[in-house]
């Protein structure tokens, strides 16, 4: 019998550069449709009204932060509606000491979801019931925009004739490393959803939706996905599958995320989302917990490779490493990161290949609250 060590151009050396092949295959496919995220275009003077809904729930350490940056827009022309639903902190107060200082603020309190609605879709739904708008965005309230925001959101859905715009938000300063945890998440959402909604899912981020209202009361609005936890990708869905375009745009770093400012926060954030898209697919766990081996597996087989292997394996495993860096740096500039930080993208993947194999869990067995709120539904 004949050994093949692991050095050998044999079994070992054709799995390995098929398992490169695949990482590089997977970079290209990644830069492809990074290329379809356009910026956004510089705003220009225009008299839409914009009515903005903010739906806040327990967020009395980021509210004022968002308040103060809407009421600073250089688009002045807009109705900001904050939907405090079912804070126990002082979020309420917050929006009405705005309210009181900018007649355009208002506050409305909504009720506890009905069966069958997820929180934030009923909180998005109250809000947007009482909004009367050529444009609707709905804003999260860990965000802050710069003053120049609005009016570059309202010029992207001119400029493109387009219906719905979201774009994603960055983080407050550059050095924030578990930013790289995101990295992986936004690589697969690139892979199940399109920019522009021309294939699989339309492409959005809870953060910042502009949409048409026009677009929005023929979709049926937030009622018509109720149930949904991933309301972002659902809702850009739901606008594209009742005759609207969408496009998911880069904001440029002209919005910022507070809300995951922390390992841990980022931690939470992302397997909140991972367990409410594991419990909203169908044959979820089954998918996911493939997918989590997929990926830790994407994470820590290619610095093995190019650790531990000789010959064939050792370069394939550096090939692969190379391509998966690749993928990262993309994205941490986009995020306005250090791209040198994309030589650590192993790490990156593993972890959210842990990530997915406890929001599997997660959604199967165990529970997910988020602000009191299971996000199982």
């Amino acid at each position: 019998m004949v050994s093949v060590g692991i050095g050998d151009v044999g079994i070992r050396g054709a799995l390995a550069v098929a398992l490169a092949g695949t990482g590089v295959v997977k970079a290209v496919g990644t830069a492809a449709a990074w290329r379809k995220v356009e910026r956004l275009p510089a705003g220009v003077v225009d008299d839409a009204l914009v009515a903005v809904v903010v739906p806040a729930r327990d967020e009395e350490a980021n509210l004022d932060r968002c308040l103060r940056s809407l009421r600073a827009q250089a688009h002045e022309r807009l109705r900001i509606t904050v939907v405090d639903d079912g804070s126990t902190d002082a979020t309420a107060a917050i929006a009405r000491r705005h309210a009181e200082a900018d007649p355009r603020v208002r506050v409305i309190t909504a009720a506890e979801p009905p069966p069958g609605w997820a929180g934030k879709a009923h909180a998005l739904h109250v809000g947007a019931r009482a909004a009367d708008a050529e444009f609707l965005l709905f804003l999260d309230a860990d965000t802050e925009a710069a003053p120049e925001l609005v009016g570059r959101l309202v010029a992207a859905a001119r400029r493109w004739r387009v219906d719905l715009v979201s774009v994603a938000g960055h983080p407050p300063a550059r050095g924030h490393s578990w930013w790289s945890l995101f990295a992986p998440m936004t690589e697969s959402l690139l892979t199940v959803a399109s920019p522009d909604g021309s294939r699989g899912r339309a492409l959005a981020v809870g953060h910042c939706v502009l949409v048409r209202r026009v677009a929005h009361e023929r979709s049926g609005g937030w009622e018509a996905i109720r149930g949904a936890r991933v309301d972002d990708l659902g809702y850009a869905a739901l606008v594209r599958d009742t005759g609207g375009r969408t496009r998911f745009a880069d904001a440029s770093g002209a919005l910022l995320v507070h809300g995951v400012d922390g390992v841990g926060a980022a931690w939470r954030s992302v397997t909140r989302s991972s367990v409410a898209l594991v419990a909203e697919t169908g044959g979820g766990a089954a998918l996911f917990g493939a997918a989590a081996l997929a990926q830790l597996g994407y994470g820590a087989l290619h610095v093995l490779m190019a650790v531990r292997g000789r010959g064939v394996v050792r370069w394939a495993g550096l090939l692969a490493w190379a391509a998966q860096a690749a993928t990262s740096a993309l994205y941490l500039r986009r995020v306005g990161q250090p791209v040198a930080r994309a030589a650590l993208a192993p790490v990156g993947a593993t972890a959210f290949g842990a990530l997915l194999a406890r929001a599997t869990w997660l959604a199967g067995r165990g529970g997910a609250d988020w602000k009191g709120r299971d996000v199982r539904g």
